[in-house]
């Protein structure tokens, strides 16, 4: 069944750069004005703690290339542990990381440049696939 409730969007991107914290509040507010319900985290800790509060009932999570490839926190494989669901969309820097993207589990990679925009059309055609094939009768 489709809801009728805001899509939840987690933005993890850290803080070692100040215009990630131009990136962060110009997505969040995109997210926003197309009807997501957006939290901002600047580490993988906080993003999985709070994810785990929430039982895993996130729509997507948005992830910089450098929180997505720390081998400390796995955190994609993490995340599709507790919601195999929930759709994971990283942001990469490098080509070469694309591929160990998809290997942890992410369901969409996109190279930079990327406009904000552009991030949040890929992210709704992502959560709008997954409740269409949720939705289908099998």
């Amino acid at each position: 069944m489709l809801s009728f409730l805001k899509p939840t969007v987690f933005i993890v991107y850290n803080n070692n750069n100040n215009n990630n914290n131009d990136i962060t509040s110009v997505l969040a507010g995109i997210f926003w004005l197309n009807g997501f319900e957006p939290f901002k985290f600047t580490n993988g800790k906080e993003c999985l703690k709070r994810f785990r509060e929430m039982d895993g009932n996130v729509d997507a999570i948005v992830i910089n290339q450098e929180i997505a490839v720390d081998n400390d926190l796995m955190l994609i494989v993490t995340i599709k542990r507790i919601n195999p669901d929930a759709k994971i969309f990283v942001i990469a820097e490098e080509e070469l990381d694309k591929t160990k993207m998809y290997e942890y589990g992410a369901d969409e990679v996109a190279l930079m440049p990327l406009s904000p925009k552009d991030i949040s059309d890929k992210l709704l055609l992502l959560i709008s696939k997954r409740n269409y094939e949720g939705d289908k009768m099998v």
